[in-house]
């Protein structure tokens, strides 16, 4: 797509903003230097910025800056609203933040089986009642970003997936019914991923294999910075790797499975899969899967024999599968994002151990680390409308040039 003249302006707003808000607090000489823009256009562009109420001036003795009086520019948090929602299999939750990211008002809402066929309006009912529970000034609101854990449709409109289930839920034109503001609707592994190599732990890292495991595995590689799938959801499909049979577990896991899928990596690791073993070797009384792993991770926590076992034949599977990926693109770091993190020392115990064990480039370190963020953290929602800004593309809804 061609970029005018028109774009690049917005773009300039965009890459100003971000240093802004990277630096909190920095002088419009310091912004100069580091954008490259010439002092002129720095001093339209933050005009136009402040004129719009996304930054303002402050005083400060402390910046980095020669010289005194020391004004310096800053996100303005006072003007601007955001609402962010996450959607599970069980529960909306749904933020209202200010323009620098700060978490104002939260509140959960518990999605039952019930709801599942009339999704899009209870999800609109619920952000009604939220709205005017913290009465939201609608002139105050930026955006609204969604962030679903499960499957959207191309055209970034429709919610097809929740966890395992399929579902045909057209949230953002039931929510354009109600607000007028831009709605982003995207799949929670793809802001996860993004929040962590733009904001989080990973900002420097070029070369991470990003797993996210809950009731479907998702994952994705970034190589020299660049993801390696590129398609819509930026994930690559690995449901259907072939797992050995590295126990009994790996055929009582799913029995009721012909052979052909049975040792799929999907039937043997996802929620919806371990909670048939841990209803068998951990009897328990838990209506979820999330719950059922809740309690799988207090019993390995008490070194029950059969969670052991679980646990082992968790991460045999999972060891495997890094194992193929490493040895293919030779990452030293991957991150993982997932309820089991509940038993992270266990876990990453036996995982690095088997990786070891079975790499075939000796010398590599593989390094395993944790997200930074919760799963339900308004922090990766909250990141596609932090990229529409830098990118400019937001800015346009309410910049004129």
């Amino acid at each position: 797509m061609k970029v005018t003249s028109y774009d690049y302006k917005y773009q300039h707003l965009g890459t100003v903003y971000r240093l802004i808000e990277q630096f909190e607090l920095i002088s419009r000489t310091d912004l100069a230097k580091l954008s490259g823009f010439a002092p002129a256009s720095m001093t339209v562009l933050t005009k136009t910025l402040i004129d719009n109420k996304f930054i303002l001036e402050r005083t400060s003795q402390n910046l980095p800056s020669r010289g005194r009086p020391a004004v310096g520019l800053a996100v303005s948090p006072f003007y601007w609203h955001y609402l962010c929602l996450t959607i599970s299999t069980t529960k909306l939750s749904i933020y209202l933040c200010d323009l620098s990211g700060k978490l104002i008002q939260q509140c959960d809402y518990a999605i039952t089986q019930e709801e599942y066929s009339k999704l899009d309006s209870y999800i609109l009912s619920s952000v009604q009642h939220f709205s005017d529970q913290i009465d939201i000034e609608q002139k105050n609101l930026f955006a609204i970003s969604i962030s679903v854990l499960g499957k959207i449709d191309p055209t970034r409109r429709i919610i097809t997936q929740l966890g395992h289930q399929t579902v045909q839920c057209a949230i953002v034109e039931n929510l354009a019914t109600h607000f007028s503001q831009p709605i982003l609707l995207n799949e929670h592994f793809q802001l996860w991923f993004l929040a962590e190599s733009a904001l989080g732990s990973l900002i420097s890292n070029d070369n991470v294999i990003f797993l996210q495991l809950d009731d479907t595995v998702n994952l994705s590689v970034l190589l020299k910075g660049s993801l390696l799938h590129q398609d819509e959801h930026k994930r690559m499909s690995v449901d259907k790797m072939i797992m050995p049979k590295f126990s009994a577990l790996s055929d009582e896991i799913a029995q009721d499975i012909n052979e052909l899928e049975r040792y799929q990596l999907a039937n043997q690791v996802t929620f919806p899969a371990l909670s048939k073993l841990i209803d068998r070797y951990l009897p328990n009384e838990c209506e979820h899967n999330q719950d059922k792993i809740a309690y799988f991770c207090q019993q390995v926590e008490q070194n029950n024999p059969n969670a052991m076992r679980i646990l082992a034949h968790i991460s045999d599977n999972l060891a495997y599968m890094l194992m193929n990926l490493v040895n293919i693109f030779s990452t030293e770091k991957i991150m993982l994002n997932s309820p089991l993190l509940q038993i992270k020392h266990p876990l990453f115990e036996q995982i690095q151990t088997k990786l070891k064990q079975n790499l075939l480039l000796n010398d590599l370190n593989v390094d395993l680390v944790t997200s930074q963020y919760d799963l339900d953290s308004p922090i990766i929602p909250s990141i596609a409308i932090k990229l529409g800004i830098y990118e400019g593309t937001l800015l346009k809804e309410f910049i004129s040039i």
